[in-house]
Formats: C-alpha cells, structure tokens, sequence
C-alpha cells in the first residue's frame, strides 16, 4: 500500500469514530439540553475544526458526512446541512490552505460564522416554508448559535489533537 492510501486511511480510521459519537451525541444528548433557551449544534463546529486544521479535502468531505448526519438528526429538509456543511468545509480548508493562521482566534471566527450560516439557513426555511414570524425566528438562531458557541473551547482542541495525529 502506498503511503498515500496509507495515510487516507489513517485519517479516515480516526474522524469516523469521531463523526459517529458526535452526531450520536446530537441526536440523543444535545436534543434533550438547552442552554440560553436552544439547543446547540454540534456538527458545524466539528466541520470547522476538522477543515480549518486538515484543509479543504478533509473539511469537505467531513463536511459532507456530517450534513448526511446532522439532516437526519434534525429532520430538516434533505440536503439542506449536506449542502451547507460540505460547502463551509471546503471554504474553511480552503482559507485554511492559503489565508488562515491555524490557532483559536480562526477557529472561533470560523466556527462562530459557520453556526450563523446554518441558522440562517434555518430561520430561511422556517420563514419560507412554514411562514413564521422573523422576530421569533431570529431570536431561536441567535440563541442557538450561542448555546453551540459554549463548546468551542473543547472542539478547538479535540480537532486539532485530531488532525495532528493523522
């Protein structure tokens, strides 16, 4: 075996152990907790650290999986965190490949506007296609977003333990 093909199992051996307790954690122990009035999101900042320390191959395609995850954790129309989470994996690598220093102020800016992104694709959706009000709407995005924020800390060095080991 090549060392490419070595090194590509390697990393995927460590993150899908990693995807798998996260997204398990979502949809049992993250759905039953609220902080600040909402329930946090787990798997955005995952992607956030996994692209901002791994780079825009491992963040988009790690981006993609946990939208699979996170569309069936949060019934939310079917490819609506695939989409987002795969396409802010690939931007975050990708500024992480060519613009971003790899420390805590980059993972949280990066993370912090990566949870805005996903609510306001939710407060979108909920508008759109379920006609609530914004003010409402809002509020539960902007609450969301700092109940998820409360973890950035523990994320911060658990992708980065990650990613240095592969």
């Amino acid at each position: 075996m090549t060392r490419t093909k070595h090194r590509t199992l390697i990393k995927i051996l460590i993150l899908t152990p990693y995807l798998i307790l996260l997204y398990l954690l979502q949809a049992t122990v993250f759905t039953r907790l609220t902080f600040f009035g909402a329930k946090p999101l787990l798997l955005p900042l995952a992607v956030a650290g996994v692209a901002l320390f791994g780079g825009k191959v491992e963040g988009g395609v790690f981006g993609l999986f946990a939208g699979m995850l996170m569309d069936m954790a949060c019934n939310q129309p079917t490819v609506q965190f695939t989409l987002l989470l795969t396409l802010t994996g690939l931007l975050v690598g990708f500024l992480s490949d060519t613009a971003l220093v790899h420390g805590f102020p980059s993972f949280l800016i990066c993370g912090a506007l990566e949870l805005l992104v996903c609510s306001a694709v939710q407060v979108f959706v909920l508008m759109v296609l379920r006609g609530a009000p914004f003010s409402v709407v809002a509020d539960i995005a902007l609450r969301q977003c700092l109940s998820s924020l409360l973890f950035v800390i523990p994320f911060y060095y658990v992708s980065r333990f990650l990613v240095r080991v592969m």
